[in-house]
């Protein structure tokens, strides 16, 4: 017996999204969106579908890997991606039932938005969703709007509640993810600022690693009843202090990094943000990359990148 074919969609082009691109069998479906305007963003989405179901194929699935949003967005720009996506799972009622019933959406969601506000680590996917920030609201929010949809129109779904992600695909000079703005020191030699407790826990997963999970957990829902989401919690499985993360970059560097540390303060930011999930635990092999290995990639990505700017001077 063949495996069934799929005809993937990848939407987003960040770093989780063309990871995901790079995981899959066969290259998926790619369209630009227009992000800024919502309207031209609801109909690139809309054609996207559409050339999405023109390939005849055993089975569908989009990724939704797409999102800007942080912890510190305002309200309005989370509102805004909240009814965006909403808009983009409610066209799914208007195709036939055949098609619907050989799709599968996956949306990209997060752990930090989740459970920030849950006192009572290590989360799993049985742990009370408690948002502290409107990100996790919104977050939330993604989710509730994908299981209806499921629901309603007899798709299958799969939530992936993402630790911090990292990797090389991180956009240099963008401030994105801890792991690359202190590896980023050692190239311009300007100060990184850290605002949180260096006693905080975060589980760090690269983004290849999570990729993998993503789409082994895509093909794995393709079974489940129809009308149903799945919910992953996908991460390293490990937690490490900001304190030990900053050491850690060091040993792999040779020299201290340049770091200074603010009041503590962040807004919405968990202290500690371990995790074990429950679901699909097999998954985990996947996950191979070590922090260290993680975290001299994303430097020499970063090496290769400036190589060809004016940072390339500076380099070591």
């Amino acid at each position: 017996m063949t495996s069934p074919t799929a005809a993937d969609w990848v939407i987003g082009r960040g770093l989780l999204g063309n990871a995901v691109a790079r995981a899959l069998p066969r290259a998926p479906l790619r369209r630009s969106v227009s992000w800024g305007d919502d309207a031209a963003a609801i109909e690139d989405l809309a054609e996207g579908l559409r050339a999405l179901y023109a390939t005849p194929s055993d089975q569908y699935r989009v990724f939704w890997c797409a999102g800007s949003g942080v912890t510190s967005s305002s309200a309005d720009s989370l509102s805004r991606e909240e009814a965006v996506f909403s808009a983009f799972v409610g066209m799914f009622a208007e195709l036939p039932d055949d098609l619907r019933r050989r799709t599968v959406v996956f949306l990209a969601s997060s752990v930090g938005g989740a459970y920030a506000g849950n006192p009572s680590p290590p989360f799993s996917e049985r742990s009370l969703a408690t948002p502290a920030s409107a990100y996790g609201q919104t977050k939330l929010a993604m989710e509730k709007a994908l299981g209806a949809a499921v629901a309603a129109s007899g798709l299958r779904g799969f939530v992936g509640r993402i630790t911090n992600l990292y990797g090389p695909g991180q956009k240099l000079g963008k401030r994105q993810g801890l792991i690359s703005v202190v590896c980023e020191t050692y190239l311009t030699r300007q100060a990184a600022t850290i605002y949180v407790s260096l006693d905080t826990l975060r589980d760090y997963i690269f983004e290849d690693d999570a990729a993998a999970v993503i789409v082994a957990g895509a093909a794995r829902a393709g079974s489940l009843a129809r009308g149903s989401t799945a919910l992953k919690i996908i991460g390293a499985g490990r937690a490490v202090s900001i304190g030990e993360l900053v050491a850690t970059i060091e040993r792999v560097r040779g020299r201290r990094a340049l770091v200074a540390y603010g009041p503590g303060n962040a807004t919405g930011q968990a202290l500690d943000l371990r995790v074990q999930s429950e679901q699909w635990t097999d998954l985990q092999s996947l996950v191979t990359t070590s922090l260290p290995v993680g975290i001299d990639a994303v430097f020499q990505a970063m090496l290769q990148t400036v190589a060809r700017g004016p940072w390339a001077a500076d380099a070591p």
